[in-house]
């Protein structure tokens, strides 16, 4: 069997080769990870002679070729510090995936994308994943959408005042309202296991479900993890929906910044994503195993 990761860089790419290439009883697989840069390969993955790497864009559709992939992940790649329309680069690089996937013949199409990227509007970045899914949903015979919640290493972004101050901003308010969130080493897994899966009837195309962590976190719970981590008081400081914008101007360009907030709030109490839960909206939701304080403890560690 042969599965492409496209791209590969990014870590849910990494965590699904790694998961793909930790069962060694399967001898015929053959994994192919598509890097822009080659020397973004991690060593670990060079050493697998069922690993091979190579090079292309997802932005340039000449560079891409899927040929004998039974199977490919594709992940829509951010843009965060980029002053181009997000949505029209998703767009773009979605058209690309699919022509590389059909001009292939391509069996199986698995697409990590997130949860609430079934609106067409008001959820910020999200609307990348959006636009990923209504191109993807019929290039291939049997396409699954991985809805993914809340990136529990998202909170890596704080290490650096936690480490130096002892505290860390959370958008996630009040500091006691619960979050689905994911561990991409849980995603990486998941995503690894419906590859493997290709050939198997879907009860529908796309196939899609949401994935979640064991239970629920809080901006508290990130707290106490930080603190169990960090073993030492830990502060946390809300960022009210009234500053997100000011806030994540301070990070990215005024653009990106615009589509953070919208999204932040999206899933805020009173935002679409919030009503959407809220008013009998009931996906098939899978859980992975990893706990917050597990990812936190991994981070702060490194």
């Amino acid at each position: 069997m042969y599965i492409t990761i496209a791209p590969a860089s990014p870590k849910t790419g990494a965590a699904t080769i790694r998961a793909l290439l930790s069962d060694t009883s399967n001898s015929s697989l053959k994994v192919k990870g598509v890097y822009r840069d080659l020397s973004r390969v991690p060593e670990e993955f060079k050493s697998d002679p069922r690993f091979e790497a190579v090079k292309g864009n997802v932005e340039d559709a000449a560079s891409i070729d899927f040929t004998g992939s039974d199977a490919v992940l594709n992940i829509t790649p951010p843009l965060y510090f980029d002053e181009q329309d997000i949505v029209k680069h998703a767009h773009l690089v979605s058209e690309n995936v699919k022509q590389a996937v059909q001009k292939a013949g391509v069996k199986r199409l698995v697409l990590i994308t997130s949860v609430g990227a079934q609106l067409e509007s008001g959820t910020g970045e999200i609307l990348t994943n959006h636009a990923a899914e209504v191109v993807l949903k019929d290039a291939a015979p049997e396409v699954v959408f991985v809805r993914c919640a809340y990136f529990m290493e998202n909170w890596a972004s704080s290490l650096e005042t936690v480490k130096e101050a002892g505290f860390f901003f959370s958008t996630i308010t009040p500091l006691d309202f619960p979050l689905p969130m994911i561990a991409v080493k849980d995603i990486g897994i998941t995503c690894a296991q419906e590859l493997l899966a290709t050939g198997t009837p879907l009860t529908s195309s796309p196939y899609i479900f949401e994935l979640y962590g064991p239970r629920e976190y809080s901006s508290l719970d990130v707290q106490k993890a930080f603190e169990e981590a960090a073993s030492r008081s830990i502060e946390v400081r809300p960022v009210p929906k009234g500053s997100l914008l000011d806030f994540y101007r301070a990070v990215f360009p005024p653009a990106v910044a615009k589509e953070f907030t919208e999204m932040n709030i999206s899933f805020l109490e009173g935002g679409v994503l919030y009503e959407l839960y809220n008013g009998g909206y009931e996906p098939e939701i899978r859980n992975g195993k990893t706990e917050l304080v597990e990812v936190i403890k991994e981070l702060y560690a490194a």
